[in-house]
């Protein structure tokens, strides 16, 4: 059993050896969630727990994520701590098992030098999260953690944001757009992804997946269904319109986690949703012929879509790939295995 809260190490094949495929874009096993789910990566101290005589914070102790060399953000829910910023990008420094200090690069927290200097407590809590998810495809494409701007992120501790569902452009982690458009352009390549997800309270119409809004805005979008709330909607938004369809399986649920891969295969101009491993009767073949182009624009996310209409949803085992031709022919099989296997990590002899 791989704990997420660890490195993923034996995540390919069963061996941790296996070569990766070179179709990655990225892979981020990490648990990540949108409220009204709790996440196991963050701590909050009060500000009482800084110490701005050492330059360091307490309370770390039962803390397993926050190991020397995390790249950390931080975020008040009153008066800031002088010296710190919400929009920096720290470090983490560990010189004891309880105490983290905050540095601005990644060879100075280990080396435990350059430590970044506080100079006030604030006034109530604070809370230190990753401001990454790491890349363990071996593409090394990070997703950016959180938020598209940032602004609700751990407001509430432990949730990701204020809200559950709700207008606001929310987020749990996004591919950068030019990391996903350097491997993907339509109509010669395929674009696969695939990941698990369990739902807060289900509300029609909430987006929990894409970047694909309109016509000025390429991409694809899950939606929960507006007639059948268990149900996912499918949107492809391109140069002309945007496609839609609904899955006939069930595939957002509040007690059950469902794993949901789709598929856009530019070569046959198609669409093909997996759920649970199976090609979903509804969508396991949508039509795609009157695609002409089809540009990602914007960062490809995770619990929301390029809109202010983000649905709340715990995601992990999230896989990201692209590559010039079609998907092979023995796709159906794989999709069975990697949907009854968790954190496999694709290599190289499966696609």
């Amino acid at each position: 059993m791989i704990n997420e809260r660890v490195s993923n190490l034996i995540v390919s094949s069963g061996s941790a050896d296996a070569v990766p495929s070179a179709k990655y874009i990225g892979y981020w096993p990490m648990s990540m969630w949108l409220s009204p789910t709790t996440w196991d990566f963050l701590t909050q101290v009060g500000t009482a727990a800084i110490d701005t005589t050492n330059n360091w914070i307490t309370g770390f102790t039962s803390s397993a994520w926050a190991v020397a060399g995390t790249p950390v953000k931080v975020r008040a829910t009153a008066t800031f701590p002088a010296g710190l910023s919400s929009t920096i990008v720290y470090y983490a420094g560990k010189p004891t098992a309880d105490r983290l200090t905050l540095h601005l690069t990644e060879a100075a927290a280990l080396a435990g030098t350059g430590i970044v200097d506080i100079t006030s407590q604030g006034t109530g809590d604070v809370t230190i999260y990753p401001a990454f998810v790491k890349d363990w495809s071996g593409q090394g494409n990070d997703l950016l953690y959180g938020d598209i701007f940032d602004t609700q992120v751990f407001a509430t501790f432990p949730y990701m944001s204020t809200i559950s569902s709700g207008s606001v452009d929310g987020s749990v982690g996004r591919l950068p757009v030019a990391a996903l458009s350097a491997q993907f352009v339509w109509p010669t390549d395929t674009f696969l992804c695939f990941f698990r997800a369990k739902f807060g309270t289900l509300v029609a119409g909430r987006s929990f997946f894409g970047n694909g809004v309109s016509g000025a805005s390429h991409g694809p979008r899950f939606n929960i269904g507006s007639a059948d709330t268990s149900k996912l909607n499918l949107q492809v938004a391109h140069a002309g319109t945007v496609i839609s369809a609904t899955s006939a399986a069930e595939a957002c649920s509040i007690t059950t986690e469902h794993h949901i891969a789709l598929a856009l295969e530019g070569p046959t101009g198609r669409a093909t949703v997996w759920i649970d491993g199976e090609r979903d009767l509804n969508i396991g073949s949508l039509s795609l012929s009157t695609v002409a182009a089809l540009n990602f624009t914007t960062d490809l996310r995770l619990g929301g879509v390029n809109s202010t209409n983000s649905h709340a949803a715990g995601f992990c085992d999230y896989h990201v790939l692209a590559w010039t031709g079609s998907l092979p022919s023995n796709i159906d099989t794989l999709m069975r295995r990697i949907a009854a296997t968790r954190y496999h990590r694709l290599s190289a002899s499966d696609l």
